[in-house]
């Protein structure tokens, strides 16, 4: 997109997070993360804790894997697979060198996360390759995968069916809806289209499941198929990763928080030399191949699966010697029983298109970019009269986005980042002065080249990846 015209963008960007978040979480919540602040484009909490393992990290190494099927039309090879896991766990690394994890701010115990966290991301990917990619493979062409493209919900410049940068060039005003597509694939031997959406979850759960049948994360994903690759969308699924719950182990004397997942640590009962060696076991309870109920004994413990390194482990030490470049991941995964692997890595699906939801979905999502459209002016207006922190323009606030006081939906560990702005803790006058907030970068491309046009932002902005 030539400079010129992209500083004549002019067109109204909306996402179905931030729809999602002012029509059921909260909508002062959307209009501080989008719309608040210097920029517009709103403010996100300083994040200054040692990053975990977040979804983006996982889609970023999928989104590798996968390219493999779509552009070579077979599975990765074993290489490819260690050097697609190796430069994902390399780029979660330079996040945490960047905060200061490995500088001052090091010690063992965050030593010990960095290694924890990234056993679980390769330990995700790996149980994706074994458990995802045969199938997916044998059965689908993939077609398309982590595709950032838009959707027009309306148009001021009379050409609704042309790309995004003719729109810009016409100085339209329209609404566009930005998408980002997982994955998108063609039954072999048919015409049918697939559609995926990758999702990491720490508390799976059949409520956890059953929510995806109507959300409008799927619908959306079958939008314009038609036009794009000649059919629609007729089967969905949602590819299942359980990373854990991250909590205390309520048997361990430190109570530190782990990442309670059998990717990161299995059983040890520890070697009594010379009379036995080390003993692994894949989880607490598990069922073996023959369909038994198996336990761990008293004398097994719960241990990071990095320890195998140091292990006299005979099953481990005689794949060492067959394959010295094995990881301690990659012979875990392959250690791990199906049915402790089936709770890791889950298919949910086929589920039917939702024609009806998808039709009202884009009127709903019309409508309501039309009344932020409205209290944006309304609150920009506002500022011209009165500071942020008034009493004037916080009643204003309060009347045109509403809090829903909805702070703690998942406890207090989890508790929504602008609770010290909206309870009003000490700096909530100047969030981003006070250095608890920062600007938010966008993470879709066509809003971040316009805050770029528009000198919002630094010409080389890049969106930072959010802790989960």
């Amino acid at each position: 997109m030539r400079r010129s015209a992209a500083m004549n963008n002019l067109l109204w960007y909306t996402d179905r997070t931030r729809y999602e978040e002012g029509t059921s979480r909260c909508a002062r919540k959307r209009y501080l993360t989008y719309h608040a602040g210097g920029t517009g484009y709103g403010f996100i909490a300083r994040r200054e804790s040692l990053p975990l393992a977040t979804g983006l990290s996982v889609h970023e190494g999928f989104a590798q894997l996968v390219a493999v099927l779509r552009d070579h039309n077979r599975l990765p090879t074993l290489q490819e697979t260690r050097v697609i896991v190796a430069s994902v766990i390399g780029t979660y690394v330079a996040r945490v060198e960047e905060r200061g994890y490995r500088g001052i701010l090091g010690s063992d115990e965050t030593e010990e996360t960095i290694t924890e966290q990234s056993a679980l991301i390769e330990g995700l990917l790996r149980a994706v390759v074994l458990r995802v990619l045969p199938w997916l493979h044998q059965t689908y062409q993939v077609l398309s995968i982590e595709e950032e493209r838009l959707h027009f919900l309306d148009c001021s410049c009379g050409s609704i069916a042309l790309d995004g940068a003719a729109h810009i060039e016409r100085g339209c005003t329209g609404k566009a809806l930005m998408l980002r597509t997982d994955l998108l694939a063609r039954r072999r031997n048919s015409a049918q289209l697939a559609y995926f959406e990758v999702k990491t979850t720490g508390w799976e759960s059949s409520a956890w499941a059953e929510q995806w049948e109507t959300k409008p994360q799927l619908a959306l994903g079958t939008l314009d198929t038609v036009h794009r690759f000649g059919g629609e969308v007729s089967e969905l699924y949602i590819i299942g990763l359980n990373k854990g719950r991250r909590q205390r182990d309520r048997y361990d004397a430190d109570e530190r928080r782990r990442q309670l997942s059998p990717l990161c640590y299995g059983y040890l009962r520890p070697a009594n030399p010379p009379l036995q060696n080390d003993d692994w076991l894949p989880a607490y309870e598990w069922i073996n191949d023959r369909g038994e109920t198996k336990r761990a004994s008293k004398a097994h413990r719960r241990t990071g699966i990095w320890r195998l390194e140091t292990s006299d482990w005979p099953t481990w030490r005689a794949y060492l010697t067959a394959n010295p470049d094995m990881t301690a991941s990659e012979f875990w995964i392959q250690q791990l029983p199906a049915s402790v692997l089936d709770k890791v890595v889950f298919i949910l699906g086929p589920m039917d298109r939702q024609d009806v939801q998808l039709h009202s979905l884009l009127g709903n999502i019309t409508g309501e970019e039309e009344r932020w459209q409205d209290a944006l002016w309304a609150l920009y207006a506002g500022l011209q009269q009165h500071p942020w922190a008034s009493v004037e323009f916080q009643a204003m606030l309060d009347k045109v986005v509403p809090c829903s006081w909805a702070c703690r939906p998942f406890g207090k560990e989890h508790e929504c980042e602008f609770v010290p702005v909206c309870h009003r803790h000490v700096g909530w006058e100047d969030p981003i002065g006070s250095g608890h907030y920062q600007p938010r970068l966008p993470h879709h491309q066509p809003e971040l080249e316009q805050a770029i046009a528009r000198g919002l932002l630094p010409e080389h902005a890049a969106a930072p990846e959010e802790d989960e």
